[in-house]
């Protein structure tokens, strides 16, 4: 059985092609990196409103995204709990404040969630004694997501957070991603303390309640008919786009991992390209006798991209084993939400391939636009 021409040409050139697959595992990894810090800003961005209970939205008309909604006059709630379909409305109040960790001193930005402890308006394991907890005035709950910059999160530890010396009343889970690197739940009337210029008839957010049956989109059209232009209604559907396009689109989170990706194309194309060409070139004349023989010039483009391909996948393979390491590194370390998925995975399989073969289809024009006369 004759040896294929492209396996031959593979194995002769063993030291070069190791540098082309070794280029073409970093551009994979690279991308399933970019990719999977991509996937986590999507997922993080709704990361605080799937706490959320509400199944419509009132935010300020100067509402950038969760984490800065601005505020509106709590009577909003009032004449919202008058539109047919609503059972009731929440204030929460949202916020950034200083946490200074208890053990080194240092400041760093915590989001704090308030809402009064009787109001199930964030979702919180063991709700009862959790918001028991939180009437005591001066206690918060922390995520237990926090990163550790933020210190001990022991139930008891007290720490300084804003003008406040606050303590730690017990934990509960959120995961802030993004936006900040930490959350606190605390009650209406210790957020008040934290806040005092939001004011005592003012609200961040408010919750929306609406019966069972109820369309969310004919409910939401009422109210933003009835309601003054300060405020905006959205349902849940419309809040997480509106927050996953502020994060990818508004911010340079999108673009940064964006631009990640199509550099890795282009690193991984140039060094498949170098060695291709670099190969094509030392077999120029080999190629102009299968010219002279009679070869059509599609051989000599299955040859080429069959090479490319073969680069393509062997370069594939410890690419994502790395890649998968590091996902669950960066899971632990930074608690981003990556996953490798297999969509993505495949995805970048193809990508890898079309990668290598356009460099294929790039080095072979020296050798299809050439006659095989001049080549000796």
């Amino acid at each position: 059985m004759k040896t294929p021409l492209a396996w031959r040409n593979l194995i002769h050139d063993k030291a070069r092609n190791a540098v082309a697959i070794v280029g073409v595992g970093f551009a994979v990894l690279l991308i399933l990196m970019q990719l999977g810090f991509y996937g986590s800003v999507l997922q993080t961005a709704t990361t605080i409103q799937d706490h959320l209970t509400f199944d419509l939205l009132i935010a300020s008309k100067n509402y950038l995204f969760i984490t800065r909604p601005g505020s509106f006059a709590e009577a909003r709630l009032h004449q919202a709990r008058g539109v047919a379909g609503v059972v009731d409305a929440w204030p929460l109040g949202v916020s950034l404040c200083p946490w200074e960790n208890p053990a080194t001193g240092r400041r760093r930005a915590m989001l704090v969630l308030s809402c009064e402890p009787h109001l199930p308006a964030v979702r919180v394991e063991n709700p009862s004694a959790a918001l028991t907890a939180l009437e005591r005035p001066s206690t918060v709950m922390i995520d237990r997501r926090s990163r550790p910059e933020f210190g001990p999160q022991a139930a008891g530890t007290r720490a300084k957070m804003g003008p406040l010396e606050v303590e730690i009343a017990g934990q509960f889970t959120l995961g802030t991603g993004f936006g900040a690197d930490g959350a606190v739940l605390t009650s209406a009337r210790t957020f008040a303390r934290l806040f005092p210029q939001v004011g005592p008839q003012a609200t961040n957010l408010g919750l929306v309640q609406l019966a069972p049956g109820a369309d969310p989109d004919r409910v939401a059209a009422e109210l933003r008919e009835r309601l003054p232009a300060d405020v905006q209604v959205f349902t849940r559907p419309e809040l997480n786009q509106r927050e996953r396009q502020h994060w990818v689109v508004k911010t340079s989170v999108g673009v940064i991992f964006g631009l990640g990706v199509a550099m890795a194309l282009v690193v991984g194309m140039a060094i498949v390209y170098q060695v291709l060409s670099s190969s094509i070139a030392r077999r120029l004349r080999e190629y102009a006798t299968l010219k002279a023989l009679g070869y059509p010039t599609g051989y000599l483009w299955r040859v080429v991209l069959t090479q490319a391909i073969a680069l393509a996948v062997a370069g594939y393979l410890p690419g994502l084993l790395v890649a998968w390491q590091l996902y669950g590194v960066t899971r632990s370390a930074a608690h981003i939400p990556m996953q490798l998925g297999w969509v993505p995975a495949v995805s970048v399989l193809f990508l890898a391939v079309g990668m290598c073969a356009a460099a294929g289809v790039i080095s072979l024009r020296k050798v299809t636009g050439a006659d095989p006369a001049e080549l000796f």
